[in-house]
């Protein structure tokens, strides 16, 4: 039986100033102040309460807001409360945003509850407020998501032996937590932007989670990210785009409900593209299609993928049509590309499952995870300059 049951409690809280200030931040508005570290929340059923330290991301396209917050639990015995760690806070701001609500209210009616140790991450607790706002309570994840870590990079892409780590993460979370049969559940977005990173403090342990639906925002403040098909300033696909473009052939323009552990299995090989090659280079569907297939039948894969798109186009040069007679350059090794080739079949049955694709060899060969983890730590030290 799967071990992860749907959440669906919804209670009230409160909003007070905190002690520290006068002042009292407006949560969720599109005017919110940047002092929300003078504001807290407290849950009138727990009397737990939540410091907003800073804001650390948002939720539909920056309108709602993700919070960095000081947890202190309330001890009903000693009539007092206690430290206990930071935790992540999605807010929603119920006056301005109810759409919004009503969109994330149909996903955490099949939110997933927080385990100790998970591999996907779930909601600690979910509440409302009369004052009309709506909370999230989550794990604090110290690095943000992987869509954020990259944009930090002048190279948006990944090697062949952090794209083994991440994904060999990601096929744990699917194989033990959400493809569990009998009631298997399935991810659906699955995207570079719903795997989170965090890195103790303490003890120096990376963690790489996967958020999914309730526990899913974007990470940060993301320069030139692009909402729509992928241009030359964004190597990342949001949600909204892998929804119109990049689903599983038997998804992707359906009006059935046609998704399964397999169409997540596709997710996982777009995904595995860009991170190898940084944009996809499609517009729509029929490019998407058409790198695809070519993938599937060339015997390796190129440096760029804007080179299959080249015969496609009618207007091609001579010169750029006999550079794909040269001779093919190893670019990536045979275990990654058939790795990709399997996620991209088009028929559903003839994907892997996430066990098959563990025990495959390209997952099986040991990485170094700690190089991985220096390569996260040094986007912190040495960001990409954004002009203001």
């Amino acid at each position: 039986m799967n071990p992860r049951s749907p959440k669906n409690e919804i209670e009230e809280t409160e909003i007070v100033p905190s002690s520290s200030s006068n002042q009292q931040t407006e949560i969720g508005s599109s005017s919110v102040a940047k002092s929300y570290e003078k504001t807290i929340v407290i849950d009138p059923v727990t009397k737990d309460i939540y410091d907003l330290e800073k804001e650390i991301g948002s939720l539909y396209g920056g309108r709602c807001r993700v919070y960095k917050a000081l947890y202190s639990q309330y001890d009903k015995e000693k009539d007092m409360h206690e430290p206990a760690g930071v935790v992540t806070l999605k807010t929603i701001d119920l006056k301005l945003h109810k759409t919004e609500f009503n969109e994330f209210r149909s996903q955490s009616t099949i939110g997933l509850p927080y385990i100790p140790g998970a591999k996907v991450i779930g909601s600690m607790r979910i509440f409302g407020t009369p004052s009309n706002l709506f909370c999230v309570s989550l794990p604090y994840m110290s690095e943000g998501s992987l869509r954020y870590i990259l944009s930090t990079r002048t190279n948006k892409t990944l090697p062949e032996d952090f794209i083994s780590v991440v994904l060999k993460e990601v096929l744990v979370g699917l194989r033990d937590e959400l493809h569990v049969e009998p009631n298997p559940r399935v991810h659906n977005t699955l995207n570079v932007g719903d795997i989170f990173v965090h890195i103790d403090d303490a003890s120096g342990e990376m963690l790489i989670k996967i958020a999914c639906q309730a526990s899913v925002y974007d990470s940060g403040n993301i320069p030139d990210y692009n909402r729509g098909a992928a241009s030359s300033s964004s190597s990342i696909l949001d949600p909204e785009s892998i929804s119109k473009l990049v689903t599983a052939p038997e998804v992707f323009g359906s009006k059935n409900d046609n998704s399964g552990p397999k169409s997540d299995i596709w997710l996982l090989g777009i995904m595995a593209l860009e991170l190898a090659f940084g944009v996809l280079p499609v517009r729509n569907r029929e490019d998407l299609d058409h790198i695809i297939e070519k993938l599937r039948k060339k015997r390796r894969f190129p440096r760029s993928l804007e080179k299959l798109l080249i015969v496609k186009k009618r207007k091609t040069t001579f010169k750029k049509a006999m550079n794909l007679l040269k001779p093919k350059e190893k670019v990536f090794s045979k275990t990654f590309e058939r790795m990709v080739r399997e996620c991209l079949a088009k028929n559903p049955r003839e994907r892997p499952t996430a066990a098959q694709l563990l025990s495959s060899s390209f997952f099986t060969i040991e990485r170094d995870i700690e190089k991985f983890k220096r390569f996260v730590l040094s986007a912190k030290k040495n960001p990409v300059p954004t002009d203001n």
